[in-house]
């Protein structure tokens, strides 16, 4: 069936007896009553037909059956008389030219609605009249006409039925006619069968439903071909294992990620590959993600499992570009190997290096091995840009920081706070949370210290334990509130005198980033991935230097207009980080890599290393 926005041509066959007039007109009256255009056409043969009472009995000499009513089908080689071909010619041609003119009407009458032209007769009973050979140039004139026709409803009645309404006398024996459609009908496309001996009103409801169903099958042909015209919205996969709902981690990075992800949406088909409990697929706000249930089995454990999966995901995904946050331990997955699409690895969580100096297991091999992989790479900071593309010469790596929502400054609030805030993901070594509470136990400034973020069950009794090494007296100065919710975290930032950041080990610091917008000063150590706060109401103590951290830390607890004055230059830095300009970049990185042409890839020498081969 075609998809075009003309008349559905529906045509009504059987014999004459079976009451094919009749039903064309009750079914008119019922897809007129739905608010349809209908023309009905009785188009009963050609005009000489008409003409006659009875059509003239036509056979070719020698034609057995002295009645004249039974040709003989078997012969492959007769064509049938001349005036049989010219009647059949003569009674197809009209038809076309009838049907054509009813579309026309119909078309004009629908303005632009769906409209039905229904013929008590088609291109069946044609063939069925004059019974040519199926090889003869006059049954394929036929058979182009039942091509134009979206349904046939054949009305099927017995021969006793016929027999009843007078059919022998005029036509000849019902077996000879039934056997005639039967077998024409399994030659011809879109045929569906009626049963006629039931109920003049049920057999007007089955051909109602078969016609209904047929307009519904075109409209859905008509939307899947404008689909097909629209240009194909290219698909960008982003993986990354950290989750919001994820109790474990929920870090800065999947927050970056959602951010990015729906920027990617306004011009692209996204998918989010992410870690959890159980498996499933889920769409939200225009974005789908996917659950790899690697979560049950632990952190550490999940992170290595997430890795492992993520090329075989890729494999199963049809995509035309990935973006790839690196995951812990060895950060990068080997993706590009896997896929021919274009991969950007995003290195918000790269810390073998770290993980090196804490467990002394040479994670970081496998990471550099791993980043001359990629031939795209996005930075947090200046500082680890300079560190990839060293360990990946060929890669293009480009620093894209983070963002944050803009906020007005409030000036009457600069240098106010009621205590010290530490706020991120709990993991001590990592965060740096044991350098922190000996530094706040050794200084002992004023304000109380607040610690609010979770983490894994082992890290959060670590953490536990720390502080309760460290509390003295009836009066607790440290406090541990939990995990933070959004309005929570907002009322934390707001109701602190300045954030502190005591981490080993970071690759951004999205939370100082908030706190600066709130106009906080950011207590951190001089770690090489921090220095873009530098001059941005920062205050920088010595590596890892406990007593160092300490003093600055009672320096700005005791110091109201040293933090407001730092306050008012952090608040001013942040308006420079913006979430469109952050998430705006990825957006042109993704039509740069999508919109311009792919060059061939060099054919793999034998013996030549892979690592050279993207």
């Amino acid at each position: 069936m075609t998809t075009s926005r003309g008349p559905l041509l529906v045509a009504v066959s059987g014999p004459d007896g079976a009451g094919k007039s009749s039903l064309v007109g009750r079914v008119a009256t019922l897809l007129r009553e739905r608010g349809l255009t209908v023309v009905s056409l009785h188009c009963y043969g050609c005009f000489l037909c008409r003409r006659f009472p009875v059509p003239p009995r036509v056979r070719d000499e020698a034609e057995p059956g002295g009645d004249g009513w039974a040709r003989r089908a078997t012969d492959p080689e007769r064509r049938g008389s001349r005036l049989r071909r010219a009647h059949a010619f003569l009674d197809a041609g009209e038809l076309a030219a009838r049907i054509t003119v009813a579309g026309l009407r119909a078309r004009r009458h629908a303005r632009g609605g769906e409209a039905v032209v229904l013929t008590d007769r088609g291109p069946l009973d044609g063939l069925v009249k004059f019974h040519l050979p199926a090889g003869s140039a006059a049954a394929s004139v036929f058979r182009r006409i039942a091509d134009r026709y979206a349904l046939t409803l054949l009305v099927e009645t017995g021969p006793d039925t016929l027999r009843g309404r007078g059919w022998e006398e005029i036509a000849g024996p019902p077996t000879v006619w039934w056997a005639r459609y039967r077998s024409w009908s399994r030659r011809l496309p879109r045929i569906a069968r009626l049963d006629g001996e039931r109920a003049p009103s049920l057999v007007a409801a089955a051909a109602l439903d078969r016609i209904v169903d047929e307009i519904r099958e075109r409209a859905g042909a008509r939307e899947r071909a404008r689909d097909e015209a629209r240009p194909r919205r290219r698909h960008v996969v982003v993986s990354i294992y950290d989750d919001a709902e994820n109790p474990a981690y929920r870090g800065g990075g999947a927050l970056v990620i959602g951010k990015v992800a729906h920027r990617l949406a306004e011009d692209f088909r996204v998918t989010v590959v992410t870690a959890g409990r159980s498996g499933g697929t889920e769409e939200r706000n225009g974005i789908r993600y996917v659950r790899l249930p690697v979560c049950r089995v632990g952190p550490r454990a999940g992170q290595l499992l997430f890795l492992t999966l993520l090329p075989l995901v890729a494999r199963r995904i049809r995509h035309d570009l990935w973006l790839e946050s690196f995951t812990p331990p060895f950060s990068t997955s080997f993706l590009p190997l896997t896929t021919a699409a274009p991969v950007v690895g995003i290195d918000q969580g790269r810390s073998a290096e770290a993980l090196w100096r804490r467990y002394h297991i040479p994670f970081f091999l496998v990471e550099r091995l791993g980043l001359r992989c990629y031939r795209h790479i996005v930075v947090m900071n200046p500082a680890d840009g300079s560190v990839v593309r060293r360990l990946s010469p060929r890669a293009d790596v480009q620093v894209i920081a983070n963002g944050v929502e803009q906020r007005l400054l409030d000036e009457t609030g600069l240098g106010a706070g009621q205590f010290i805030l530490f706020l991120g993901r709990i993991d001590t070594w990592v965060k740096g949370l044991d350098l922190l509470l000996d530094a706040y136990e050794r200084a002992a400034p004023p304000l109380q210290l607040l610690l609010a973020g979770s983490g894994t069950p082992a890290e959060e009794r670590r953490l536990a334990a720390l502080v309760a090494a460290h509390t003295h007296g009836p009066e607790p100065r440290i406090h541990w509130v939990g995990y933070a919710e959004e309005e929570r975290k907002c009322q934390l930032l707001r109701d602190c005198a300045f954030l502190v950041m005591p981490s080993r080990h970071e690759t951004f610091g999205l939370v100082a980033l908030e706190g600066m917008s709130y106009g906080k000063p950011v207590l951190h150590f001089d770690l090489p991935a921090l220095r873009w706060m530098r001059d941005g109401g920062d205050v920088a103590a010595p590596p890892f230097d406990v007593a160092a951290f300490g003093d600055r830390m009672s320096e700005l607890a005791t110091d109201a207009a040293l933090r407001r004055r730092l306050g008012r230059r952090s608040g001013l830095a942040a308006q420079h980080y913006t979430w469109d300009e952050m998430t705006g970049r990825y957006l042109a990185l993704a039509h740069r890599l999508l919109d311009t042409p792919a060059s061939p890839r060099r054919p793999r020498k034998r013996g030549a290393s892979w690592l050279m081969t993207r």
